[in-house]
């Protein structure tokens, strides 16, 4: 049977609201970091029809190529996109009603090798009240540089060496004062000669981009998830996974390591997700052999339980109510009860995805990589509200506000007006 909207609703309005005060200081921001509020990836009001209408779409073309999502704040958009050729990042602003280009701004970068579904573009930029946190790296270079609201720029970093095989793609988050990145990086299975990689989760003072803290990680495979902050009887830690630490938290105060749960021996594409005191993170490959979900309970510091079949790789899990929905890279999608890890219903939609699915009130939805939209019900029983064609290439995650929703194509972004 289908949830009762009221008491969905009103679950949302008291797990949802927590996240947004991490450092919100007004109304004015919508979805900040990837995946939105603590990369919940969930937005509870949203009045554009689906499908959308052709003549409610505006299309601004984007240079270079890219694959992160948009962070929208005040009515404008901030993402990034990466020349193919020869790697020089520009980063931009886009006002959502006009859809003009406010600023973009240019940095020279090194070309190196790219997964077949990366770009020089795939990170999510982090925007608050005063600045917008964009990051990238080549084989010399980890950056980390905060732009004014007007493109102004604010301060920048360089943590050197970047050792992948895949290249960037995790994002920067804000918390209370920090911003935080985890660098990740590869130190197995190398090319001759290419010395291993460090993993490292970095802190730096917002406003000055001054280290607060930076602590090393073990080291095995680059991974990719962004993490979120867990706050239980008012004290919160960041937790995060990775292959060699597996799940783990940390102090935001001093970066020291809490706890870790080993539970991963593949790649963490996926970004951790929060379900009230539930921690679900997944690990895979590109092939989809022995993907694994892992749901562990943080009070008791135990697993509670894990899905092994069609667990998506890439693609973020999202949870409404005591529903987890998981979208696998391959288009299988299955929601479980997030009490007992039971499988409710799974159902093939179809296509390859990257991008990470979302819930808009009572709709789940995702992009394939060749522009499918597909929304189902987020309900207990399977429903396939929708399916269109945008006949777009997209390889990134939607980002919703309350009168419209972002698709970042591979050189456009689409802004899609509410009615």
């Amino acid at each position: 049977m289908h949830f009762h909207r009221t008491l969905w609703i009103a679950f949302l309005l008291i797990a949802v609201p927590s996240a947004s005060r991490l450092f919100a200081e007004d109304g004015a921001v919508e979805w900040s970091r990837f995946r939105g509020p603590n990369g919940t990836g969930v937005h509870l009001q949203n009045n554009v029809a689906l499908p959308w209408k052709t003549e409610r779409v505006r299309r601004v073309k984007l240079p270079g190529v890219g694959h992160g999502s948009p962070s929208v704040y005040a009515g404008v958009a901030y993402l990034m996109s990466g020349d193919p050729n020869n790697a020089e990042r520009t980063l931009l602003a886009i006002a959502l009603e006009s859809g003009k280009v406010l600023w973009k701004k240019s940095y020279a970068s090194k070309p190196h090798p790219l997964h077949k579904y990366s770009s020089y573009g795939s990170s999510t930029p982090c925007v608050d009240s005063q600045n917008v946190y964009f990051a990238w790296a080549d084989p010399e270079h980890t950056i980390v540089r905060a732009l004014a609201h007007d493109g102004t720029e604010v301060w920048n970093r360089d943590f050197g060496r970047y050792v992948t095989q895949h290249g960037f793609g995790t994002s920067p988050i804000r918390v209370d004062d920090l911003l935080i990145l985890l660098n990740s990086q590869d130190a197995e299975e190398l090319p001759p000669g290419v010395a291993p990689g460090k993993d490292r989760m970095v802190a730096l003072d917002f406003r000055t981009g001054e280290t607060k803290w930076e602590v090393d990680l073990p080291t095995s495979r680059v991974c990719y998830g962004v993490p979120s902050v867990w706050e239980k009887d008012g004290k919160k830690q960041l937790v995060c996974s990775t292959t060699a630490q597996g799940m783990f938290g940390m102090s935001l105060d001093t970066g020291k390591i809490l706890w870790n749960y080993d539970c991963f021996t593949a790649r963490v594409c996926s970004s951790t997700l929060l379900v009230g005191d539930l921690m679900i993170g997944t690990h895979g490959s590109g092939g989809g052999k022995d993907n694994r979900l892992v749901a562990y309970d943080l009070i008791s510091q135990k697993e509670k339980f894990r899905v092994t079949r069609s667990a998506p790789y890439v693609p973020s899990p999202v949870a409404s109510g005591d529903t987890l929905f998981l979208w696998s890279d391959s288009g299988i999608v299955t929601a479980v009860d997030i009490n007992n890890g039971e499988t409710v219903w799974t159902k093939r939609v179809g296509g390859d995805y990257s991008g990470s699915p979302i819930i808009l009130g009572d709709k789940l939805i995702n992009v394939s990589h060749t522009g499918t939209v597909n929304v189902i019900r987020a309900s207990r029983e399977y429903e396939l509200v929708s399916t269109f064609e945008t006949n777009a290439t997209v390889r990134s995650t939607l980002v919703p506000t309350k009168d419209k929703i972002l698709m970042r194509a591979d050189s456009e972004l689409f802004i899609i007006q509410g009615d």
